[in-house]
């Protein structure tokens, strides 16, 4: 088979995201016989009709819907390569895909990024084997802030090589078998509520008495599979009362005013407590009430007998210079 012409990809991509040959041309800015040559050009070279054309539009076929999904590799593949390209050649870095949740990436990428600069930079096998070559290569951070369920995702789909996430399932059953997750550090959780609730009771165990919340408005994530909400609930639910929920946020500092402000109790990590006077702060029980702090990545496979490939060894060390560096800035809070 003749190589295929990435335009063709493109313009098919354009179709399906837009329904019809007309608008792939506006969005695309081709005219429109360019978008028909390519669609023609691809459908020859495949074999295959990919275009159902109605009335009303055009939609991929079956065929066309499986290369639409493949296109959307491909061309995801040849940006990342241009971009990658343009990286090295500006800076000598191999770009390192890191997720992270709001709350964990504003404290941990500071200082990951600062120790990546203080770190040698590395050279490739070839290179150093080869003596000749005096480039050598760094891990530069291309960091993305979502949500966790969002993260895990991407993270699957291979748009991500690292994610730092947070967890209170002990057994971690939300990981999928083709992610891995290592434990970094745990934070304690501490329940927050207006100064003006007065105090509250707590077991034997440590644990406050929730009933005296029972009335009150509950801030929780905007994620709806949040970890710590999760948390909340059991213990609400095991005090006799679902938690009422009033607002979804993921800005602690936000949380923290409505708080003071008497508009809310919530659950806060120990990393986003505030200092204000107006707001009471009470320690969960540490042994039943944590956030694990998590790199994810994906599981590595085993490797055969495969051939060398350079760029894909200068992406794993890359890789392993953000993990060892995590675990160093990490290090401090475990």
């Amino acid at each position: 088979m003749e190589p295929l012409d990435t335009r063709g990809l493109t313009a098919l991509r354009a179709v399906a995201d837009t329904g019809s040959v007309a608008a792939a041309a506006a969005a695309l800015q081709w005219s429109q016989p360019t978008v028909n040559h390519h669609l023609r050009n691809l459908e020859r070279v495949l074999g295959a009709t990919l275009l159902d054309r109605i009335p009303r539009g055009s939609q991929p076929t079956t065929v066309g819907s499986l290369v639409v999904a493949r296109a959307v590799e491909i061309l995801g593949l040849c940006q990342r390569l241009g971009a990658e390209v343009a990286l090295w050649r500006e800076s000598q870095a191999v770009p390192v895909r890191i997720g992270a949740v709001p709350t964990v990436g504003a404290r941990v990428i500071p200082r990951l990024h600062d120790q990546l600069q203080d770190r040698p930079r590395w050279q490739t096998r070839d290179e150093a084997v080869a003596g000749e070559r005096t480039d050598v290569l760094t891990a530069a951070l291309d960091v993305t802030m979502d949500e966790h369920a969002k993260l895990v995702s991407r993270l699957e789909s291979g748009d991500l090589d690292l994610a730092l996430l947070v967890s209170t399932d002990l057994d971690r059953t939300w990981i999928p078998a083709t992610l891995t997750a290592a434990h970094l550090y745990s934070e304690r959780l501490y329940l927050c509520v207006p100064r003006s609730i007065g105090p509250i009771g707590a077991d034997d165990h440590g644990r406050p008495d929730l009933t005296a919340l029972v009335s009150q408005t509950w801030a929780f994530s905007i994620d709806p599979g949040d970890a710590i909400d999760e948390v909340v609930r059991s213990f609400c639910l095991s005090a006799g009362f679902e938690p009422r929920v009033g607002m979804r946020m993921d800005d602690y500092a936000a949380i923290n005013r409505m708080i003071s402000a008497g508009l809310a109790v919530a659950m806060i990590p120990e990393s986003s407590l505030s200092t204000d006077p107006d707001i009471t702060v009470i320690p969960m029980p540490l042994s039943d009430c944590r956030r694990d702090v998590l790199l994810v990545s994906r599981s590595s496979r085993p490797q055969g007998r495969a051939r060398h490939d350079p760029i894909v060894d200068a992406h794993n060390s890359a890789i392993a210079e953000v993990v060892a560096d995590v675990r160093t800035v990490t290090r401090q809070w475990r």
